[in-house]
């Protein structure tokens, strides 16, 4: 057995009751001030520099935030980083791996290979699948700071810790400090989410990657399906399912009597109510322009898509984010690909397969376009010029945001750890969202899946990906309700895109262009005031006379 002179620093820390961390990638809840904070920022290391560590804990996991000095990617190859996390899972330096001088490390998980080296019987050892210890990391893009969840399952009370990059050989706790976490029992608790659809929602948005087999799990599809209660549903990974079969699934097995559907590639747009027009934006991107009732919504609804390719190719699912971003500014301005009208809700969902550099989720909601020389400067995305929401769907009972795990018993050493790979992002000028969640059966206790008429099984069975939802109301009522005074002719050298008032100010190029800007508007302005368009006199037929009674109309300013 291994001997150890006691030459280190013992830090052991005690707690005041912690706010409930989630692991969404994400880190405003990581702002307690009970939670432990390790600072090691003194950068003592050629390399990539481990600057922070903060630790908390609930009853079933252990919670950890590792802070770095530069973007990395946690889960794949990187030249700058290698992250490992080494617990000494009995708190007994003599035990275990040597991970250092003083520590003996029972566990030791190594991100980039996927895999925890189990040294409980050092200097014996095997190789565990991430999933033996619930670890789930987030954000799975690159980042300078990831979470990360380990279950406590194999841990004692009080365990030491050490982080170590193994490219440049930074720790924490630094050279000389033994890192010690007691486990506390002053949590709060974090209140599961119904998946109930409250009375006030306008429309409830599901995405789904259905991994290709509808047909060999229907029973299960249609159980999910109806217990959601979706108005608009994206669907990825369709490739084998045409429109007529998805209909058809829907007229045997969904609980509401006529739905539409529109495919572009292998994704479809889904709908309770039916399609005004549709474009390919590219071959992984559709949308589809929703016909709301009029009689309860003040706009339609545009619903885009997607489902990029995935690992390894971050310049296609980049391609496709940049379209995205070209798509949806064009559509917003006179003349574009096909203009949608001003303040319509949209949303951008489905398997983004976000696994990469972060830039492909700053140009979703930044608009920052990567090939500005063929996609144009880009811009943010909304509609007052701002940047897209992003609606994290947590698992219903769950501390977890993943939307993707392997769904097999046992999965393999090296198999990707859960991640957030399907989102949800959507117009926040003129939506709210009341809620939003990822669906997992195997979270939920067999009263609740009684109750939605679920099977435990149900959403294992059906795919890798988890349904995730999100509850809007459409508030666009409330968005520009004063008139915006300026020139509405889009032919004027100064017309405004924002004025919902032609105050007058109109300028033109030329005398022609005026009088048929002018001439234009006066049509339209006739077939709203009558059943005659361009029937000016009112005597219910169009003449020279109509024209004439324009042209002495035309250039008046009105109050």
């Amino acid at each position: 057995m291994k001997q150890f002179i006691p030459l280190y620093c013992l830090l052991l820390f005690v707690h005041s009751t912690n706010a409930q961390v989630v692991i969404d990638g994400f880190f405003d809840d990581w702002n307690d001030e009970s939670i432990v904070v390790v600072d090691e920022s003194n950068f003592d290391s050629e390399g990539t520099e481990l600057e922070g560590l903060s630790l908390t804990n609930d009853s079933e996991y252990l919670y950890l935030r590792i802070t770095l000095n530069e973007e990395v990617d946690l889960v794949d190859e990187d030249p700058l980083a290698s992250l490992r996390i080494f617990i000494d899972a009995d708190s007994d330096p003599n035990t275990g791996y040597p991970a250092s001088e003083n520590f003996g490390s029972e566990f030791g998980v190594d991100f980039q290979n996927r895999l925890i080296y189990n040294d409980e019987n050092f200097p014996e050892f095997y190789e565990m699948s991430l999933y033996s210890m619930g670890i789930v990391a987030m954000p799975t893009i690159t980042s300078k700071e990831f979470e990360i969840m380990i279950s406590r399952d194999l841990l004692s009370e009080e365990i030491g810790l050490l982080i170590r990059e193994e490219i440049s050989g930074d720790i924490i706790p630094n050279q000389g400090s033994l890192l010690t976490y007691q486990f506390h029992e002053d949590y709060s608790t974090i209140e599961d989410v119904s998946i109930a659809k409250e009375s006030n929602v306008d429309l409830r948005l599901l995405a789904y990657n259905l991994q290709h087999n509808l047909f060999d799990n229907h029973e299960e599809f249609s159980r999910i399906i109806n217990a959601l209660d979706p108005d608009v549903i994206s669907f990825s990974e369709v490739s084998e399912v045409s429109v007529d079969q998805m209909l058809s699934f829907f007229d045997e097995y969904i609980d509401y009597p006529q739905w539409y559907a529109h495919k572009n590639g292998d994704v479809m747009a889904v709908s309770k109510y039916p399609f005004i027009e549709f474009w390919s934006v590219t071959s992984k991107i559709g949308a589809s322009l929703i016909d709301l009732p009029d009689t309860e919504f003040d706009n339609d609804f545009l619903t885009l898509y997607a489902h990029p390719p995935c690992c390894g190719n971050d310049a296609g699912r980049q391609y496709h984010f940049d379209k995205f971003i070209e798509f949806i500014l064009d559509v917003q301005e006179q003349g574009g690909v096909g203009v949608v009208p001003e303040n319509t809700p949209f949303a951008f969902s489905g398997d983004m397969n976000l696994v990469g550099l972060r830039q492909q989720y700053n140009t979703i909601v930044n608009g920052t376009i990567s090939n500005t020389a063929e996609f144009g400067e880009g811009g943010f995305p909304d509609w007052d010029n701002s940047p897209l929401g992003d609606a994290i769907c947590r698992i219903t009972t769950h501390t977890s945001a993943h939307t993707w795990r392997a769904n097999t018993a046992n999965p393999a050493v090296g198999e990707y750890a859960p991640g957030r790979l399907d989102f949800i992002f959507y117009s926040n000028s003129v939506i709210t969202l009341v809620k939003s969640f990822t669906l997992d059966t195997h979270y939920l206790n067999f009263g609740t899946l009684n109750q939605w008429g679920l099977e435990y099984n149900d959403t294992y069975s059906t795919s890798d990906h988890l349904p995730i939802v999100s509850d809007f109301i459409l508030n666009v009522e409330n968005v520009n309700t004063e008139e915006v005074l300026g020139c509405t002719y889009p032919s004027a050298i100064n017309f405004s895109n924002l004025a919902t008032f032609d105050d007058g100010s109109c300028e033109f190029e030329s005398c022609d262009s005026a009088y048929e800007t002018g001439y234009e508007q006066g049509l339209i302005d006739a077939s709203e005031s009558n059943n005659c368009p361009g029937d000016l006199t009112n005597d219910l037929i169009v003449t020279t006379q109509d024209l004439l009674e324009l042209l002495t109309l035309f250039g008046n300013q009105c109050e």
